[in-house]
């Protein structure tokens, strides 16, 4: 018998519920007993990725006007 950690066909299911109901990987791996970097592992050998999602306004800031930190400090 294998080791209950590494029995993926009984811990699949769980793994696709769980994450199907938006559990992070921690709570993931709490629940199912397996360390988190298998957890990991396992949601991206099995397809369960979620995508990323990008913050444009956030990586795209204008620069301050000439005369702005001027006006910042007081100066």
């Amino acid at each position: 018998m294998a080791r209950p950690s590494l029995d993926y066909d009984r811990i699949v299911p769980a793994v696709r519920r769980l994450h199907a109901d938006g559990s992070s990987v921690r709570a993931i791996a709490l629940k199912v007993g397996i360390s988190v970097g298998s957890a990991h592992a396992l949601i991206g050998q099995i397809g369960l990725t979620r995508p990323v999602i990008t913050k444009a306004a956030a990586r795209h800031r204008r620069p301050l006007p000439a005369g702005a930190c001027l006006e910042i400090g007081h100066v």
